[in-house]
């Protein structure tokens, strides 16, 4: 999911490419926002760039 984020896929766009509801990506997301400490995409983007997760 933070993969996909970071290539700027919407909810809708994650959602089908793996096959779950746009809720489901949604809660993940929240999930991932949480763990991370950061109050939005952006900065879960940030975040796994600066951390090395996602090359550029």
């Amino acid at each position: 999911m933070l993969r996909a984020l970071a290539d700027g896929r919407s909810n809708a766009e994650i959602a089908a490419a793996v096959n779950v509801s746009v809720e489901t990506v949604k809660t993940h997301i929240k999930g991932i926002l949480a763990k991370l400490g950061v109050r939005d995409r952006t900065q879960a983007v940030v975040w796994a760039y600066r951390s090395g997760f996602i090359r550029r």
